[in-house]
C-alpha cells in the first residue's frame, strides 16, 4: 500500500443504528481526511449499500465498512457474509425499493463486486472534488 493511501476500517453489525454509526464515522472521517465535499455523496450511497445488507442478508449479520483514499479517490466498501451476489434492478424511479445499485451507479464515478471466503465485498468509488 503506498504511503499516501489513507485508510479507515470498522466491523458493524447490521441494523439501523449500525447504518446510523457508519454514516456518522464516514462523516467523521472523510472531515478529518480533508474530504469534506464528499461527505453527503458518500453518505447516501453507503446508506442504499448498508441497507442492501439489511433487506437480503438480515438484521444481526456482521459487515465491514472500509474507506480507503490514494489522494485522488475515495472508495467505500462495505463487506458481508452472504455469497448472493448484488443485481442492479430495471425499473420504475418511483417505486419504494430497488434503485439503490441504480443510484450507486449514477452517482458514483463506479461501483463493483468482489467475492471473498466467506461472503463479498460491494464498492463504489468517488474521485475528490465529486
Amino acid at each position: 500500500m503506498a504511503e499516501d493511501v489513507r485508510h479507515y476500517c470498522v466491523q458493524l453489525s447490521a441494523s439501523a443504528r449500525g447504518v446510523g454509526r457508519a454514516r456518522r464515522t464516514t462523516g467523521k472521517v472523510l472531515h478529518d481526511w480533508g474530504l469534506a465535499e464528499l461527505v453527503d455523496v458518500a453518505e447516501v450511497l453507503l446508506t442504499e449499500l448498508l441497507t442492501n445488507v439489511l433487506v437480503h442478508v438480515g438484521p444481526g449479520a456482521w459487515h465491514a465498512l472500509t474507506l480507503l483514499h490514494d489522494g485522488d479517490v475515495l472508495r467505500v466498501e462495505v463487506r458481508d457474509p452472504s455469497p448472493r451476489m448484488p443485481v442492479p434492478r430495471v425499473g420504475d424511479w418511483d417505486a419504494e425499493s430497488g434503485r439503490g445499485l441504480r443510484m450507486i451507479e449514477c452517482m458514483s464515478h463506479a461501483w463493483g463486486v468482489d467475492r471473498l471466503p466467506p461472503g463479498k465485498v460491494v464498492w463504489f468509488t468517488l474521485p475528490d472534488g465529486a
